[in-house]
């Protein structure tokens, strides 16, 4: 058996797209064009691929499988074609990266600029989320790369670190008084980030109550506005004269961590995109 061309591009794009609607508008076909490429390849391979629920379009274990080969032959056609061409390896390139909301915008973008702002149309897909939510996303195929403050003790990710944050505690400089217990600002109950760092003092027996933010720019806003006080990350704060930072004792450094699936094939542009962000992270952090 052989897999036809156009119905094996039909899955991929529902299955990265995560919509029918969506993929047909890439494809540039109707969607009844694309859902027939689809229920023709089920058909040819005997196996369901596609999960339709409210929450959108998901894949049976077969469609994982395919949907991996479908990412790896088309990041080979794309090396091939640019090689044969002589063009860049970023021309028409995509790059999918997931990682923690204190670094995405603020070290892991800047960090790509030089690539980002080619004229070779490098396209770019970022995925700011919790840091539970990362290594699924990496091994479901959805991202490329994920970052991480870990470093994956798992034969079937490579992982690189590529420096590490420096968090520190802080609050509004200009409240007036100070509420006892101390209100931190967290992501949400998950969250251990400020245990972690007075337990880093010494104090794990430190009495403090919380309250929940949805993401770190939220944290800060609310610091800000003096909500609350807040650990966080020392490069995300530079130059702010609204927040004062607490002195402590110990220094409590996170480290940032690029993980990538082993046995996916690593196309030139992917190794392009290490290559930057080894040696740009370390200046933003």
């Amino acid at each position: 058996m052989k897999l036809n061309t156009d119905r094996l591009n039909a899955f991929y794009q529902v299955a990265l797209d995560k919509s029918f609607c969506k993929a047909a508008d890439t494809l540039f076909i109707t969607q009844s064009a694309l859902s027939q490429r689809v229920l023709k390849i089920e058909q040819e391979i005997g196996s369901k691929l596609l999960i339709r629920s409210n929450d959108g379009i998901g894949l049976t274990e077969q469609g994982k499988l395919l949907y991996k080969y479908a990412s790896e032959q088309q990041a080979r056609e794309q090396d091939v074609l640019n090689n044969i061409s002589g063009r860049s390896a970023i021309a028409n390139g995509i790059v999918r990266i997931g990682a923690f909301s204190s670094v995405m915008r603020s070290v892991i973008m800047p960090s790509l600029i030089p690539l980002i702002n080619s004229p070779h149309q490098l396209k770019a897909e970022f995925y700011s989320k919790e840091l539970r939510e990362l290594l699924p996303l990496l091994m479901s195929g959805e991202v490329d790369f994920i970052v991480t403050d870990e470093v994956f003790d798992d034969p079937l990710i490579e992982s690189i670190v590529l420096g590490s944050e420096t968090l520190v505690h802080i609050r509004n400089k200009t409240l007036s008084h100070r509420v006892t217990p101390p209100c931190f600002l967290d992501h949400d109950v998950h969250d251990m980030t400020t245990f972690n760092f007075f337990a880093k003092q010494g104090f794990s027996d430190f009495e403090f109550d919380r309250s929940f933010y949805d993401d770190v720019y939220g944290i800060l806003d609310g610091v800000r506005l003096g909500f609350g006080e807040a650990i966080i990350s020392q490069h995300m704060i530079k130059g702010d004269k609204s927040l004062e930072v607490v002195s402590h004792e110990q220094p409590f450094q996170s480290p940032v961590v690029l993980s990538y699936v082993k046995d996916r094939y690593l196309s030139t542009l992917q190794k392009q995109i290490i290559e930057h962000l080894e040696e740009n992270v370390p200046s933003y952090l």
